[in-house]
């Protein structure tokens, strides 16, 4: 069995340390199932014993420290609303420091990236945490590169997430890697969780992101592309005539405003009514791919599987209505 270490500490958030726990031990209980010895063995550790009280107020036991000989495949860090604060404390820092020589690999959840930073395990190296503090973490490291947009980074042996609920993907994702994505699945569908969030994904609403995106000047094109998603047809072209523009100098100040291409803006627009439809409707595959202006149903597979990991049909599986 794979050795997950969970750190706990006062003023942690609970969800860091329980999301993943949750995870791990569905996932070792469907591993059994199977009459498979494998999955997950979590162990409570901290600087000392005893318990410890969480921001919210939970009080959870620490097992004890693990000395510098004993090896973990994992080492999770949950963070809170205090990562300062918490990055102060020496003896802390001190035991983190002789754990992560001794872990195949380094798991931070939220803003747990700041005792990762701390201690060095993220220089030149990619990562994420809450957005919230994310401008934070990239001042007091420069030598980081913080990504203040992803759901979780992976970096080498070094994985963070962004906030709270990201560490349930983020712990997915671990197991669909250990063992594979049909018992990274049924964890999910047994949690009734979606199968899970690509570590690309953004931790905003995408729908609400895309629309913040398109700003004053660009929010009632993005409207009219939902009411003529439909369309196939939709080309640069389309969209400047729309705004009343040349094709090039709206494509400029498109991507001025956006970061982003009319194309990709629009396949983005495309995205997110198909999920709608998927997760909302029992309309067929073939059908909601026509009505997102996917000629074929093939090219709203690809684009699915590029952008989210999994198949239309497993998304609707996964996340779409119950069946009665």
């Amino acid at each position: 069995m794979k050795t997950v270490e969970l750190v706990l500490f006062a003023g942690a958030n609970s969800l860091d340390i329980t999301g993943p726990l949750e995870v791990f031990s569905v996932a070792t209980k469907l591993l059994r199932s199977n009459a498979s010895g494998e999955g997950y063995k979590v162990l409570f550790t901290g600087e000392k014993s005893g318990p410890v009280t969480l921001e919210s107020g939970l009080t959870v036991y620490r097992e004890g420290t693990r000395s510098g000989k004993d090896r973990t495949d994992f080492l999770v860090i949950p963070g809170g609303s205090n990562p300062t604060g918490f990055c102060n404390d020496s003896k802390r820092l001190s035991y983190l420091s002789a754990r992560a020589k001794k872990a195949g690999r380094i798991v931070s959840i939220c803003t747990g990236a700041f005792l990762l930073a701390k201690l060095g395990l993220l220089d030149g190296k990619r990562c994420t945490t809450h957005w919230r503090y994310a401008q934070t973490l990239a001042e007091e490291y420069p030598s980081v590169s913080v990504c203040d947009n992803a759901i979780y980074i992976e970096d080498g042996n070094v994985f963070t997430s962004a906030g709270v609920t990201a560490g349930i993907d983020l712990a997915l994702a671990l197991v669909e890697r250990d063992y594979g994505a049909d018992i990274a699945i049924e964890t999910a569908r047994n949690l009734v969780l979606y199968f899970r969030r690509p570590g690309n994904q953004s931790q905003f609403s995408a729908p609400i992101e895309l629309r913040r995106k398109a700003g004053s000047r660009f929010q009632k094109l993005h409207d009219w592309l939902l009411e003529n998603i439909s369309r196939p047809e939709l080309q640069i072209e389309t969209l400047a005539d729309f705004m009343a523009m040349s094709p090039r100098h709206f494509s400029r100040c498109f991507h001025t405003q956006t970061g982003m291409t009319p194309g990709k803006y629009l396949e983005k627009v495309r995205l997110e009514k198909a999920r709608e439809l998927l997760g909302n409707t029992t309309q067929p595959i073939k059908s909601v791919a026509h009505l997102c202006g996917f000629q074929q149903e093939e090219r709203l597979r690809r684009l699915f599987i590029k952008q989210l990991g999994i198949t239309p049909s497993q998304y609707r599986c996964h996340f779409g209505l119950a069946e009665t």
